[in-house]
């Protein structure tokens, strides 16, 4: 990533976007909007360039810019610990005995023992024993036995879970930046036709007032449109038709 450093302000803002970030997930929230604007307001002071296609239109933030690499390098292990330390990914289990064996918890089992997010993602998985010695053991729950599962049948270990889960709202943080960007470079275009607009109007008033002939104001209106059909690449409405 160069010698591109981020600002302490940058990471007090990230690290408060990843404890945001991570709680909207698991509380599964409809609308990221303050999260994906907090996010947004680091982005900007990171000064993480914006790109565009080759008709110049925004795509979005340039994730493999070197400073949206130190960005994502910085907030990714922030909020995989936000997301682990919630009690959300804790899973109560029964422990048997002292050795390396975990059953789930069921009516003749009672829960004695937790495996917390904390430690799924923090443990060293060498210094545990291996799935083929211990089949229910830590290793198991955290990635996943012979067959992939947990042995409580989750289909993913917890620690894989979480993880994927940090990947998600890692993408969610850029989708969101990359439709601000993309909204906020149309909405600055049909600013500058409506200014182009009302500029052609108050030239065409103009010369009618001399006594010249223009169009009327619905003709200056349609040429308009024709013209931000073909910027904006739309497909023009057909009046008249039903879908």
């Amino acid at each position: 990533m160069g010698n591109y450093e981020i600002s302490a302000l940058v990471k007090s803002q990230l690290d408060t976007v990843a404890v945001a970030a991570a709680e909207a997930f698991i509380a599964d929230r409809v609308s990221w909007e303050p999260v994906a604007a907090a996010f947004g307001w680091a982005v900007e002071d990171a000064d993480i360039p914006t790109i565009t296609d080759p008709d110049g239109k925004v795509i979005g933030a340039d994730w493999e810019s070197v400073q949206a690499k130190a960005v994502i390098a910085y907030i990714s292990p922030k909020i995989l610990a936000a997301l682990a330390s919630n009690s959300y990914y804790d899973v109560a289990v029964h422990r048997v005995g002292s050795g390396d064996e975990y059953l789930p918890v069921d009516a003749d089992h009672e829960a004695n023992y937790t495996i917390t997010g904390a430690f799924a993602v923090s443990a060293n998985l060498n210094d545990l024993p291996s799935v083929k010695d211990s089949p229910r053991g830590l290793k198991a729950w955290l990635r996943g036995g012979a067959n992939g599962e947990r042995p409580d049948g989750e289909a993913q270990g917890l620690r894989d879970l979480i993880n994927n889960n940090k990947d998600q709202v890692v993408r969610r943080l850029k989708k969101k930046e990359n439709e601000k960007r993309s909204a906020s470079s149309k909405k600055d275009f049909v600013d500058k036709l409506l200014l182009v607009y009302k500029s052609l109007a108050k030239s065409r008033d103009k010369f009618e007032s001399n006594g010249g002939e223009c169009v009327s104001d619905s003709e200056l209106k349609a040429l308009c449109n024709e013209l931000a059909d073909k910027a904006l690449k739309r497909q023009p409405i057909q009046k008249g038709k039903k879908s």
